[in-house]
């Protein structure tokens, strides 16, 4: 038998040992604690989105809303496709120049205005106004040119109604 006499100057370092082991495990303790607290609040975080609180159930169920979306995204884009292709073949802006066809004609009054669309096709129309007659042309425009002959004002508008859609259709599809 251990004579106590030896065991009493261990019973220090035993109970001290022992405090400190205790010391250690109230703090693994509280952080255990807060852990799973932490974890129980993401936990109720995850039943809010869903009424369930099986998250295969609530991870199906995003998956099933992300997938329509994916679908409706499509959808919207396709419908924007149609329509910006359809804007491009719409007369957006015509232009108009006046000018003097005859010089004894004191003012501006024989004028061009082309009315084309994003893809230069549509028509030119021009008046040509002198003191006895006014004649008025109609040519279509194909690409922004025409199978009959151009003045230089038909062109002249072309080219600006042509400047004018292209800008007003990238402004459309930015």
């Amino acid at each position: 038998m251990p004579n106590l006499s030896s065991i009493q100057p261990y019973a220090l370092d035993i109970a001290l040992a022992a405090g400190v082991l205790a010391i250690i495990c109230f703090i693994l303790a509280v952080i255990a604690i807060a852990k799973a607290n932490r974890l129980k609040r993401r936990l109720n975080a995850w039943k809010n989105i869903s009424s369930s609180a099986d998250l295969e159930q609530v991870f199906s169920a995003t998956a099933d809303a992300v997938t329509r979306l994916e679908r409706e995204l499509d959808e919207a884009r396709a419908q924007m496709s149609i329509m910006e292709e359809t804007l491009r073949k719409k007369v957006s802006t015509p232009a108009i120049q006046r000018y003097n066809a005859f010089s004894e004609v004191g003012s501006d009054l024989s004028f061009s205005v082309a009315l084309v669309d994003g893809e230069g096709d549509g028509v030119v129309l021009t008046s040509i106004y002198g003191r006895e007659d006014s004649v008025t042309y109609g040519k279509p425009v194909t690409a922004g040119d025409s199978s009959y002959l151009l003045t230089e004002e038909e062109q002249s508008v072309i080219a600006e109604s042509m400047g004018q859609a292209r800008r007003s259709t990238a402004y459309a599809s930015s």
